[in-house]
């Protein structure tokens, strides 16, 4: 772990004022002390001029900790954060030893004084490290444990990209409902309108057959997920449409099969490999792997659902890592986007312009700027290519029917444009959405429900940030910088320990000192 800590690096240990400072309020976390005598401050003075040029061994700080009113620390607290060489340590060891301390105790205490007293109290370097577990395992140690783990006896078996969509319980409903509706059509039809629909009864047929070989797959998979002994990332999805399950399995491709990962020997839980019997059997298998997982990435997607928000509040709830992951479509990347989405069926269409409409994307004035830029009349053309859209759908009954939906889009004048428009309005609605968790949403801040540390979500942009994020939670490789920040006119703010990858605050402690007391309180006593 390595911490920085923006107020510490701008003190001078040369003066008396800033050493009280760092070690007073940055160490001890005391916010109120009485300022020193005379003789304490020539004491403090002569002090520092021997540190300056001699350093400070143990017994020397724990004489600075009591000349300014502190209590003295035991000595694995010493070597732990402060000492790094045989020698004394400098001045400057000082800064480094606060941080690492203040980062460790935003990690594993929420709060600094609490931090303090308890860990100077330990008497070996086990009870220590034991107490600040899991984040003080150095990372080479995890390493070597990670590469060692021997191969899994059992793998699952993987279900193609095209083919996930179809373990949906949705994507089922919806066939059986189409292929029993396709059935009655064609034992009713005349005998044009019968020829015309036996294509169909064979594309349906195929299907049926993908149903269940993908279903028999998924549901072998999620047995042997339950036989490993090591699971290591839940990913957190909502998956009802085709494009969903897909998008899903490209990202889950992406960051998994990134070398680095790989070599960690890491195990996961896919969701398009996986089906449960029932929504009791899903739920039970789904509470198992966020309890044994060490964190759990959250696909922002489109939309929330009470699912995946509700196994992203219970990951944090364990005091685990949460990796949210929300798309992002760059201006310059809008026409790569808008062939991507020219393959979805027109369903993804149907459904998102609607809920584009309904969350006002396409009232927000900047987003409104940069569709008048493409096409002036943006609003009549998504207008028109839904009232033909309607239609279509009012006459075909078959939505797995490809052949039928790339008739219409080739016939339809306005798709096109109505992909550029879909993707203009999804780059503002990524937007929205990752701002919403970085900035704006409580719940992106939750307590672990065990120590009462708040915890934060991790918002990434991409699967390369994803998996770089992914690497540094699990190897302990984290960079953070410690930030105080108070809002102009107050008096009061919060402390926050803000992770580098992602920019997002991991742990969080607030200034309030009405809230503190009442919190820290009630607690960790309430049964």
């Amino acid at each position: 772990m390595n911490f920085k800590d923006e107020e510490i690096e701008k003190l001078n240990l040369t003066n008396a004022d800033d050493i009280e400072k760092l070690i007073i309020v940055y160490l001890c976390g005391e916010k109120y002390y009485k300022p020193l005598s005379k003789n304490d401050k020539s004491s403090l003075a002569t002090l520092l001029a021997n540190a300056k040029q001699n350093g400070l061994n143990y017994q020397q700080f724990n004489e600075l900790l009591l000349l300014l009113n502190q209590g003295r620390v035991r000595k694995p607290f010493f070597e732990f954060f402060f000492k790094k060489r045989n020698e004394n340590i400098l001045l400057e060891d000082l800064k480094e030893g606060v941080k690492k301390f203040r980062g460790f105790a935003m990690l594993c205490f929420g709060n600094f004084k609490f931090a303090y007293k308890e860990l100077i109290q330990k008497k070996t370097e086990e009870e220590l490290e034991n107490r600040l577990k899991p984040y003080c395992k150095k990372r080479d140690g995890i390493l070597e444990k990670f590469k060692a783990r021997p191969q899994q006896m059992l793998d699952v078996k993987p279900i193609k990209r095209n083919e996930t969509w179809y373990i949906g319980y949705i994507s089922q409903k919806k066939f059986k409902k189409e292929y029993n509706f396709l059935r009655e059509s064609i034992v009713s039809a005349e005998n044009d309108k019968k020829r015309e629909l036996l294509p169909a009864q064979k594309i349906y047929e195929e299907i049926g057959e993908t149903i269940e070989d993908a279903e028999r797959k998924a549901f072998e998979n999620t047995d042997i997920y339950l036989t490993w002994d090591y699971m290591d990332v839940y990913i957190a999805t909502s998956m009802r449409h085709k494009w969903e399950f897909q998008e899903a399995f490209d990202f889950i491709e992406e960051v998994f099969g990134d070398s680095d990962i790989t070599a960690l020997n890491l195990r996961h839980f896919d969701p398009t490999q996986s089906k449960s019997k029932d929504r009791i059997n899903k739920g039970l298998v789904e509470g198992l792997m966020l309890k044994r997982v060490q964190c759990s990435i959250y696909m922002s997607q489109e939309s929330d659902t009470m699912g995946k928000d509700s196994e992203l509040a219970a990951t944090l709830a364990q005091g685990k890592p949460v990796i949210a992951y929300v798309p992002i479509i760059k201006p310059d990347e809008y026409d790569k986007y808008s062939e991507k989405i020219k393959k979805y069926p027109l369903g993804y269409f149907e459904k998102r312009l609607l809920i584009l409409q309904a969350e006002e994307i396409f009232n927000d004035a900047d987003c409104i700027d940069e569709l008048e830029k493409h096409d002036k009349e943006f609003l009549k053309k998504i207008g028109d290519f839904q009232n033909e859209l309607d239609d279509y759908l009012k006459e075909q009954e078959f939505s797995l029917w490809e052949e039928k939906e790339n008739e219409f889009k080739e016939k339809c004048e306005f798709f096109p444009d109505v992909c550029k428009f879909l993707a203009i309005a999804e780059h503002y609605n990524f937007e929205k959405r990752a701002t919403t968790l970085k900035e704006r949403h409580p719940l992106a801040i939750q307590v672990n429900l065990k120590s009462g540390v708040a915890n934060g979500v991790l918002v990434v942009r991409s699967p390369e940030e994803c998996t770089e994020l992914l690497r540094r939670i699990l190897t302990n490789d984290m960079e953070f910088t410690i930030k105080h920040i108070v809002k102009e006119g107050e008096k009061e703010g919060i402390t926050v320990l803000e992770e580098k990858i992602s920019g997002c605050p991991f742990r969080v402690v607030t200034d309030d000192e009405k809230l503190t007391n009442s919190f820290w309180n009630f607690y960790l006593t309430l049964e």
